[in-house]
């Protein structure tokens, strides 16, 4: 059996799960978003779940293989409809136990999904990803690149305008994390890489930002790593104005260039010594090369979407990844 933990609608989820029933694989997929999976009991051997659609019940640590492709797992796969009223007794009521100020509930959810979550981890024999890197630190994932001998832009976490120091070279302003992604009155509203441009204002008082050197790209690549294999795509995003600080504002009417790239040795092992000291096997990179051909490492999302470096590249990477699963190895090209 194969465990996939991921969201609903998720498209290179359910290619890679096609890819492998087709290879003869049991495989079942977990979603933090859907209640299709519901807990029932832990014992020293079992972690059982079952299908609400057919009644069948799984113990996840039967699982030969799992790709932690997203969350996986929330409050909804453990709820059983306790309601509010069951909060109240004649005397007293509860219900500020399960309110937002603390829900204690969530709390008890929490703790048990980390248990899950690290013994299944550590119980399967392969593993894509992991439960404990959904999510990197970027400020510490430049450091570690720096440490293994990457180039970085050079950057600055500022609370006033008057502190940076950068003023000599071009700057832009990211996000620390991941950013915003909201919908919102059917509006959509997201957070780019943006250059500030002008005079900035004196003696202003920020949130905590980032401010980083921009770096003049002669292109951008965003490769996709798996247990030591690189995949790598070029993309030309410097061919529009629209697109020169972040491709991401994609130029629907002239898209950018992509094609098939092959990152130097030095620099692939540079980059797999990274993998290896987070602990992670898989995820996307995104870097830069400047004009003088020097390459600079931005950050690592172990989750990233590679379906846009596979079907440019005709890398098929929904079908290594299955194999993956299947077999717990990379074939050779």
């Amino acid at each position: 059996m194969i465990i996939i933990f991921s969201i609903q609608n998720e498209l290179s989820t359910n290619n890679v799960m096609d890819h492998l029933r087709m290879m003869g694989e049991e495989v079942i997929r977990i979603n933090s978003d859907d209640d299709v999976y519901k807990f029932q009991y832990i014992s020293n051997q079992d972690i059982c779940f079952i299908n609400t659609q057919n009644g069948k019940k799984y113990n996840l640590l039967d699982a030969k293989s799992c790709w932690w492709r997203r969350t996986g797992l929330s409050r909804r796969n453990f709820d059983n409809g306790l309601r509010r009223e069951e909060f109240k007794t004649d005397e007293f009521d509860f219900t500020s136990l399960i309110s937002k100020n603390r829900n204690i509930l969530a709390e008890e959810s929490r703790g048990l999904i980390d248990y899950i979550f690290n013994k299944v981890y550590s119980n399967c024999k392969i593993n894509l990803g992991s439960p404990l890197k959904y999510e990197l630190n970027k400020l510490s994932t430049l450091e570690l690149a720096k440490k293994n001998d990457m180039l970085i832009p050079k950057y600055e976490i500022i609370s006033n305008s008057n502190q940076i120091s950068l003023r000599d070279s071009r700057i832009i302003s990211k996000s620390i994390v991941e950013g915003v992604y909201e919908v919102i009155d059917n509006n959509s509203f997201y957070t780019y890489t943006e250059e500030l441009v002008g005079e900035l204002d004196e003696n202003v008082n920020l949130f905590p930002s980032l401010i980083m050197e921009l770096i003049e790209k002669e292109l951008e690549i965003r490769t996709f790593y798996i247990e030591g294999k690189f995949y790598s795509m070029a993309i030309f995003s410097q061919s529009s104005e629209q697109t020169s600080v972040d491709f991401r504002k994609y130029n629907l009417t002239k898209p950018n260039r992509t094609e098939l790239y092959k990152l130097p040795a030095q620099i692939e092992e540079k980059l797999h010594r990274i993998f290896i000291e987070l602990e992670l096997n898989t995820g996307s990179i995104d870097m830069i090369l400047d004009k003088k051909g020097d390459y600079y490492f931005l950050e690592i999302n172990p989750v990233g979407q590679y379906d846009m470096v596979s079907r440019p590249c005709n890398y098929n990477l929904d079908y290594v990844i299955a194999k993956y699963l299947k077999d717990g190895k990379i074939k050779n090209n």
